[in-house]
């Protein structure tokens, strides 16, 4: 049985949530033999997801019946097994990671469908793959974005390298609730080279879970925005790298 892994951030536009999503994504199929799925549920985290690992001439023509509209269908007439899921995704590394097309919905058709589809669907993608990599948005959405945060097996909590947001979120009840589950934080868009170190936040916020920097890099950022966020591509783009 695998894992449900979900990237959500208290602050929308302040943390790299997606980046920091498609990063890991990215380097967990490249350094590990697991089976990984990748999943952005609405119809813009799946265009980013699609901008970021495929380039405008060579993004797969989406089919009428795929991705995740097809799933939820399939589970509504009692007819989906964890065997199908692969032939609804786009493998982007052979046996390690696929890619689940998102929602063509409006959102709002998406969460109707979701408050009673979207749990079952996660129990079948446990038992197809090892690790289930979702985007939670943002902010403090209630409903089924909160479902999928509480049915997750691990929250990765992305937040800004901020004093001042760090200390709201800190005060609010959704970060006492994090101390008694599976949850890290990831500090995205990260300056090494600041005095808010990880070390030094996780004392001053009494935060004795896993914590980590994803750091600022210009080269992956400009990658994912023009399609070149592939798998293949990444050691390429590390050797171009300035030491």
């Amino acid at each position: 049985m695998g894992m449900i892994v979900v990237f959500w951030s208290p602050f929308p536009g302040q943390a790299g949530t997606t980046t920091s999503l498609l990063a890991t994504a990215t380097c967990l199929g490249l350094e590990y033999s697991a089976r990984l799925l990748l999943l952005g549920l609405l119809r813009e985290e799946d265009e980013a997801v699609q901008r970021a690992f495929y380039r405008p001439e060579k993004n797969p023509t989406r089919l009428p019946d795929s991705g995740i509209d097809a799933l939820l269908r399939l589970l509504q007439n009692r007819k989906l097994e964890a065997r199908m899921l692969r032939d609804y995704a786009q493998p982007l590394l052979r046996e390690r990671l696929d890619v689940l097309p998102g929602s063509a919905k409006p959102n709002e058709g998406f969460a109707a469908l979701a408050e009673r589809w979207l749990e079952p669907l996660l129990d079948t993608a446990k038992r197809a793959y090892d690790l289930v990599l979702l985007d939670g948005g943002s902010g403090q959405a209630s409903g089924w974005r909160k479902t999928l945060r509480n049915r997750a097996d691990l929250v990765v909590v992305c937040l800004p390298q901020n004093r001042l947001l760090l200390e709201r979120f800190f005060q609010l009840p959704e970060s006492e609730r994090l101390h008694g589950r599976n949850a890290l934080l990831a500090f995205g868009q990260f300056d090494p080279a600041s005095a808010l170190t990880v070390n030094n936040l996780q004392r001053r916020f009494r935060w004795q879970q896993p914590a980590f920097p994803v750091a600022h890099n210009t080269g992956w950022l400009d990658a994912v925005q023009q399609g070149g966020g592939d798998p293949v591509l990444v050691p390429q783009l590390q050797a171009a790298a300035p030491a």
